[in-house]
């Protein structure tokens, strides 16, 4: 016979939460152990589908664009002339697609006509003046030898030291490893032609994926509230709403950013009549795409070579790049963005450091919208853990806390005066797990003669 407490249903769920644990450790384990296999088939899958990730990153970048044009302007003027909710949507839709991608044809088109012949012109100047800059550097070192009379005997072996180290690392190795790099560019032929083939397939994929958004979103959603009941598909469903506009916020905010610093930068250097105008202003924009560590890596080698033509305007664009910096940290970013990651100056260092060791470059781009995304889903997480213990959401309400009362269900603050004594007599009272030597000694009391009474044991017959 069955024991009555005995509740199938009760071990059925025990065995199941015990067979999850143990596929997840054998999973765990398996991929430990073939990290490099399972990391060369990932690569190999990424490889094939690079095209669709081209794709869906062309479309997840226009469709605010595509958003704000189809509903915006085109929705209400066609359902004034065609009178059909539905085909007016469709061809709204339709035509706000064809009119992104015109525009981002046409930005492509602009960069490739005024920009990259500019920066062709630019790298190749540098590379055919490095000898004279090496030149000026070493004859500047020597001059020190001869003018400067209080320089030791030492100091000026170093120097010499120095200048010679300096002058046959470029000939030996500078030159021929950028003649490489030209050389590699214009043999790369078969890689560019790749590139532009699945950048083509890629343009393709995002047109599907942007006229048929509503279709695919809401096949979506079908899919979630097959699988969850509906209070939990909600939350999912929210969830991921939450996420895209924590992801998608901050990178269509941080490329709009980016491209008027860029621009910025190009005007102001033509002002001041500084060189590398179209390198440098591409530089700058594009590596301020990166959070906070983006505007150092685009500023130093931007300083180095404009210091190369003339130390002065080396100077000058550097006090013009830290105004720049200044005005789009503390005026320009602030408008764009706002707080739309909610992470603090620490969590972004940190996401931007996990990032590149572990993506490179673009763990660097991404690494703080993901992050984003992954500190908002534990956040939540943890503030419905807390709601259903009818416990504080706020932070600060843990700030300064000692305890929480389970009893009276609040916050116990530990007094700012208070000793440690007092502060284990306060424990004790409130966990109600024991008292301390004195308040017994009260509670009993002392014998006839002052001493501690004894607890009599009874007499075994």
């Amino acid at each position: 016979m069955f024991d009555k407490r005995f509740s199938l249903k009760k071990c059925l769920s025990q065995g199941m939460t015990w067979l999850v644990v143990i596929i997840i450790s054998v999973l765990f384990a398996f991929v430990l152990f073939n990290w490099d296999s399972i990391r060369n088939m990932i690569g190999k899958i990424f490889k094939i589908l690079t095209p669709v990730l081209f794709g869906l990153a062309i479309a997840y970048i226009l469709n605010p664009v595509v958003d704000f044009l189809g509903k915006k302007l085109l929705h209400k003027s066609l359902l004034g002339r065609l009178k059909n909710e539905r085909r007016a949507a469709g061809l709204a839709r339709g035509s706000a697609v064809g009119l992104a991608l015109a525009f981002l044809l046409l930005i492509f088109l602009a960069l490739g006509y005024l920009v990259v012949p500019q920066i062709i012109k630019s790298v190749m100047d540098i590379i055919n003046r490095l000898p004279e800059y090496s030149r000026d550097l070493i004859q500047w070192l020597n001059s020190l030898n001869v003018e400067d009379g209080q320089l030791s005997a030492r100091t000026q072996q170093m120097i010499l030291q120095a200048s010679s180290y300096i002058q046959q690392w470029m000939e030996s190795s500078l030159y021929p490893q950028l003649w490489r790099l030209v050389n590699g560019f214009t043999s790369s032929i078969l890689n560019v032609f790749n590139f532009m083939y699945n950048l083509l397939i890629g343009v393709i994929i995002s047109v599907y994926v942007l006229v048929s958004k509503e279709k695919f979103t809401g096949q979506a959603k079908k899919i979630v509230y097959a699988l969850f009941r509906p209070e939990t598909a909600n939350a999912v469903i929210d969830v991921f709403r939450k996420s895209n506009q924590i992801f998608g916020g901050f990178i269509s905010g941080k490329l709009i950013d980016s491209a008027i610093i860029g621009i910025l930068c190009a005007i102001i250097m033509y002002i001041l009549r500084l060189p590398y105008i179209a390198l440098v202003s591409v530089i700058v924009g594009v590596t301020n795409v990166i959070p906070f560590f983006g505007p150092y890596i685009g500023a130093i080698p931007s300083i180095f070579l404009i210091t190369l033509v003339s130390p002065r305007q080396g100077l000058i664009f550097l006090i013009m790049i830290v105004l720049l910096q200044q005005f789009d940290g503390n005026i320009l970013g602030p408008k764009i963005l706002g707080n739309s990651t909610g992470l603090s100056a620490f969590w972004v260092i940190f996401s931007i450091l996990l990032g590149s060791g572990l993506f490179g470059f673009p763990g660097m781009l991404l690494g703080v919208p993901v992050f984003a995304v992954i500190y908002y889903l534990i956040k939540t997480g943890v503030e419905y853990l807390l709601y259903k213990r009818q416990m504080p959401l706020e932070s600060r309400t843990y700030e300064k806390a000692d305890s929480y009362d389970p009893v009276q269900k609040k916050m116990i603050y530990l007094p700012e005066n208070e000793t440690r004594r007092e502060k284990r007599v306060r424990e004790a009272e409130v966990k109600n797990v024991g008292i301390t030597r004195d308040q017994l000694k009260r509670r009993i009391g002392k014998g006839p003669q002052g001493h501690e009474p004894r607890i009599k044991k009874d007499n075994k017959p």
